[in-house]
C-alpha cells in the first residue's frame, strides 16, 4: 500500500461525490430557483470532508442518533454533533433533518427513548443552533428493513401513544422558543478537526492501528460537556484568534501553513491544547523531518525521540507535579523537554521519570502537550486546569448532568438549563 495513494483517493472520492451533489443542485436550482438545497450529513462521517461540502450548500442539515441506553455519554455525543453542525453553517441555524422519535432498528440493542429524552435532545439541538426539528418517520413502515424503527405515529395508532403525546408536547414547546432561532452560541473554546488529518491518521502501517479519531475527539470534547464550557469546531486554516482556548486532538497531518497559524495563535496569546502524535507528516503523507514533531517542536518546548504504544489491555502509571497518581493506555511517548514543564511524568516501562504531560510559555500564549492517552477523570482534571488558566467559565455552576448554554441576540442574552438526569433537580440562577 502507498499512504500518498491512499491518502488522495480519499480526497478524490469526496471531492467526486462533492461533484454530483453541484450536478443535482444546478438542476434543482435551475427548477426551482427560490428552494433552499441541503443534503443531510451523518454527523462525524469519515467519508466525505464537510468543511467542503458545508460551503456549497444553501443550509446545513444533520441526522442525529444517539444511543438511548447511553443517557448522558449519549447527550455528551447529541452535543457535539449539534456544535459541529453550527459550526460547519458558521453559526447560521441549521436542520435537525432526521432523529428518531423513540427507538431505531439498526443497533444490536434498540433501547427506546425513555419519557422526557426524544424532548430534551430535541431542545438540546435547539440551544446549540437548529432552526428546525424533524423525525424520522412519520408513520412506522409496515414491512421492509424499517419496520421496527419507531414513527411519530406508531403501528398502533395515537391512542395510549406515548410517542405520539411526546411529539406533540414539543411542538407546543417550540412554539415559545422563537427569539433562540435570532440569538448566536458564544464559545471561547474552539476543537480542530481536519478530514485529511482524519484520513491519513487511520490508515494502515502506522505504530498503532488502535488510535481512531473519532474515539480521540469525544475524549477531548467531553471534559467540556461535563464543565459546561461550549466550543466549537474549527479547520485548521480557519481565523484563531477569538478563541481563548484551541483544543487539538491528534494533529497526524498538517499543512505548512496550518502550522503556522496555530503557532501565531499561540504568540499571539492563546492557548493551545495538542494531543499525542502531531505535527507528523505533511499534505503528501511524508514525514516532517528533523525530530517530531517537527512544525510544533519550539511551540511546544520539546521533542519526541519515539513511539510507544501500549498492547490491549497494558496500562501505565502516571504521576503528577502535584502527588496526583493516574493511569494511562492506548499510547505513549518517549519525550524530551526543550524548556516545556513536566505536568506528569510515567511512572512505570523503561521511560519511567519521563515527561507524559508538559506545558510551555510560548510569546504570550501558552502550549500544552499531552503525550498518551489519559482516563475519563484525569482528562477532565487537566482541562479543569487549562480551561481555568485561560480564564474560561461556565456561565452558571449547577449539578452534574444538567447542562447549560448561554446565547446572545437582539440585545438579549438566553441561559439555556437543560436537565438529562431522569429525576428533577433544583438548580440556583
Amino acid at each position: 500500500a502507498n499512504p500518498t495513494q491512499q491518502l488522495d483517493w480519499r480526497r478524490f472520492s469526496s471531492d467526486s461525490l462533492l461533484e454530483l451533489m453541484e450536478m443535482e443542485k444546478a438542476i434543482l436550482h435551475e427548477l426551482t430557483p427560490d428552494i433552499p438545497v441541503t443534503t443531510n450529513f451523518l454527523g462525524f462521517w469519515k467519508s466525505t470532508d464537510q468543511w467542503k461540502w458545508s460551503k456549497r450548500e444553501d443550509v446545513i442539515s444533520v441526522d442525529s442518533y444517539p444511543d438511548p441506553a447511553e443517557s448522558l455519554s449519549g447527550s455528551a455525543a447529541s452535543a457535539m454533533l449539534g456544535d459541529l453542525v453550527r459550526s460547519l453553517g458558521n453559526g447560521r441555524p441549521w436542520l435537525l433533518m432526521e432523529q428518531a422519535p423513540s427507538a431505531v432498528n439498526w443497533r444490536r440493542q434498540n433501547a427506546p427513548k425513555r419519557p422526557g429524552q426524544m424532548r430534551v435532545w430535541s431542545l438540546q439541538a435547539v440551544v446549540r443552533g437548529a432552526g428546525a426539528i424533524m423525525f424520522f418517520q412519520w408513520r412506522a413502515s409496515k414491512a421492509g428493513a424499517e419496520k421496527h424503527h419507531s414513527g411519530m405515529v406508531q403501528h398502533g395508532g395515537v391512542e395510549r401513544s406515548r410517542v405520539w403525546d411526546e411529539v406533540v408536547s414539543l411542538g407546543n414547546d417550540l412554539k415559545h422558543l422563537d427569539a433562540l432561532l435570532h440569538s448566536r452560541v458564544m464559545a471561547d473554546v474552539a476543537i480542530m478537526l481536519d478530514w485529511e488529518n482524519w484520513w491519513a491518521l487511520e490508515l494502515d502501517s502506522k505504530p498503532s492501528m488502535d488510535v481512531k479519531f473519532p474515539e480521540q475527539l469525544a475524549r477531548h470534547f467531553e471534559p467540556l460537556f461535563r464543565a459546561n464550557i461550549t466550543a466549537d469546531f474549527v479547520h485548521p486554516g480557519d481565523n484563531l484568534s477569538r478563541y481563548k482556548l484551541v483544543i487539538i486532538p491528534n494533529l497526524y497531518l498538517v499543512r505548512a501553513e496550518h502550522a503556522e497559524n496555530i503557532i501565531r495563535y499561540v504568540e499571539n496569546g492563546g492557548t493551545v491544547v495538542l494531543s499525542f502524535f502531531s505535527g507528523i507528516v505533511h499534505e503528501d503523507e511524508h514525514f516532517w523531518l528533523v525530530g517530531y514533531p517537527t512544525p510544533f517542536r519550539k511551540m511546544l518546548g520539546l521533542s519526541v525521540e519515539e513511539f510507544v504504544p501500549a498492547m490491549p489491555g497494558q496500562v501505565n502509571k502516571l504521576r503528577f507535579a502535584d502527588g496526583a497518581e493516574t493511569t494511562s493506555d492506548l499510547w505513549a511517548e518517549v519525550i524530551h523537554l526543550e524548556g516545556a514543564q513536566a505536568l506528569a511524568t510515567f511512572a512505570e516501562n523503561y521511560f519511567a521519570g519521563q515527561p507524559a504531560v508538559t506545558r510551555y510559555r510560548y510569546g504570550q500564549g501558552a502550549a500544552f502537550y499531552i503525550g498518551t492517552r489519559l482516563r475519563a477523570e484525569s482528562m477532565f482534571t487537566l482541562m479543569k486546569r487549562v480551561t481555568d488558566g485561560a480564564g474560561i467559565q461556565p456561565a452558571l455552576t449547577v449539578p452534574a448532568g444538567v447542562e447549560v448554554i448561554q446565547k446572545e441576540g437582539n440585545g438579549k442574552t438566553y441561559l439555556c438549563i437543560l436537565n438529562h438526569l431522569a429525576e428533577p433537580v433544583m438548580v440556583d440562577v
